[in-house]
C-alpha cells in the first residue's frame, strides 16, 4: 500500500494542478482572455528560457545532431501516416496529417516528463523535441498553409515567421553558445550565476502554469465524440505502429538502445496533438471541424497524461535515477 503511495508522489501534482485549471474554469475565478495572456507569456518567456537552458548546457556531440535528424525524419513519416490514414473509410478527415504528425511538446511534454522524471536525464527527450519544433516550423505549418490557403503559396511572412519564433530562436542561440562554451563562463562568476538562475526561475514557471492553462482548457462535447475519436484512433495507430517501427529499426541502428532511449521515444509517442492546431483550424474551416478537432486534442490529452502515469509506474523515477548513479 505505502508503494503504491509513494509510487503516485510523482504524478499527483499533474493530477492537482490539472483539475485546478478545470475548478479555475468552472468557477470562472480566471476568464478566458487571462488564460489566453497566460498561454502567451508561456510561449514568449518562460518556454523560450526553458529550452535556452536545456540547450545551453545539454552535452552537443555529433550523434546530437543525428538524433534531432533522424527525429525530424519520424515526423515526417508520420505526417504521411497520417495521410495514409485516409485512405481507410471510417478513418477519413482531411486534418488526419496534422493529428498524427506535430505534438505538444513543449505546452505537455516538458512539464510532465519533468514533473515525473526531472531534469536530469533530459537530454534525449530534449534532442527528440528539437527534432519536433523544427518539424513543426518548416513542415507542418507550411504545409498546412499550402493546403488550406486559396493562393497555395510559401510567402516570405511564413519564412520570417519561423525565424522569429522565440523558440527557435532560444534553441539556436543556446546551442551557439553551448558550443562556444558560454554556459562554464556565466557559471563561474555572481553575475553570469544571477543570470542563469532569472533564466532557471522563469523556466521553473512553465511546467505548473502549463498544467493548470491545460486543465482549464479541456472540452469535450458529446455530439462530436464520434467524429473526433477517429482522429484519435489515426493518431494512436501512427504514432504507435509507425513510432515503434521507427525506433526499433532505424533510431536503434544508429543508437544502442537503454532505458533512457526507450522512456524518451514513449514520453514522445504519447503526447497529445499540437494545441495551436485548433487556432490554425479556426481560420480555414466551419465550426463543427474546429469542435472536432478541439475535442479530439482534449481526449488525446487525457490519454496523455494517464499513459505517463502508468509509464511512471512501469518505469519509476527511482529506477532512471539508479540508472544515472551507475
Amino acid at each position: 500500500m505505502f508503494e503504491i503511495i509513494n509510487m503516485l508522489g510523482p504524478v499527483l501534482p499533474i493530477i492537482v494542478l490539472v483539475i485546478l485549471g478545470k475548478i479555475l474554469n468552472y468557477k470562472q475565478y480566471i476568464l478566458p482572455a487571462t488564460i489566453a495572456e497566460i498561454k502567451k507569456f508561456l510561449l514568449n518567456i518562460c518556454l523560450p528560457c526553458t529550452l535556452f537552458n536545456m540547450t545551453l548546457f545539454m552535452h552537443i556531440e555529433a550523434n546530437s545532431f543525428l538524433m534531432i535528424g533522424l527525429s525530424y525524419v519520424m515526423l515526417c513519416v508520420f505526417l504521411v501516416g497520417g495521410k495514409l490514414c485516409n485512405f481507410i473509410p471510417f478513418l477519413r478527415n482531411k486534418f488526419n496529417p496534422y493529428i498524427c504528425s506535430g505534438t505538444g511538446f513543449m505546452l505537455v511534454g516538458m512539464a510532465l516528463y519533468t514533473m515525473i522524471y526531472g531534469t536530469d536525464n533530459l537530454e534525449i527527450y530534449s534532442f527528440i523535441g528539437v527534432g519536433n519544433e523544427l518539424f513543426v516550423w518548416t513542415v507542418y505549418l507550411v504545409l498546412f498553409k499550402f493546403e488550406t490557403s486559396e493562393t497555395h503559396k510559401f510567402d516570405l511572412s511564413t519564412a520570417k515567421n519561423i525565424i522569429k519564433s522565440p523558440l527557435i530562436l532560444s534553441m539556436v542561440f543556446g546551442m551557439i553558445l553551448n558550443l562556444l562554451g558560454v554556459g562554464d563562463l556565466l557559471n563561474s562568476n555572481e553575475i553570469g550565476l544571477g543570470i542563469l538562475k532569472s533564466i532557471t526561475t522563469l523556466s521553473g514557471l512553465a511546467s505548473p502554469l502549463i498544467l493548470v492553462t491545460l486543465g482549464y482548457g479541456l472540452t469535450f462535447k458529446a455530439k462530436y465524440l464520434k467524429e473526433s475519436m477517429k482522429l484519435v484512433i489515426s493518431r494512436l495507430i501512427v504514432m504507435f505502429g509507425l513510432g515503434f517501427l521507427f525506433k526499433f529499426l532505424v533510431i536503434d541502428f544508429f543508437f544502442e538502445p537503454s532505458l533512457i532511449l526507450d522512456l524518451s521515444f514513449i514520453g514522445f509517442f504519447v503526447l497529445p496533438p499540437m494545441f495551436t492546431l485548433t487556432l490554425l483550424v479556426e481560420g480555414v474551416s466551419s465550426e463543427e471541424e474546429v469542435e472536432i478537432v478541439n475535442s479530439a486534442i482534449g481526449i488525446s490529452t487525457i490519454i496523455s497524461i494517464i499513459l505517463l502515469i502508468i509509464i511512471s509506474f512501469i518505469i519509476p523515477p527511482e529506477s532512471i535515477a539508479a540508472l544515472a548513479n551507475n
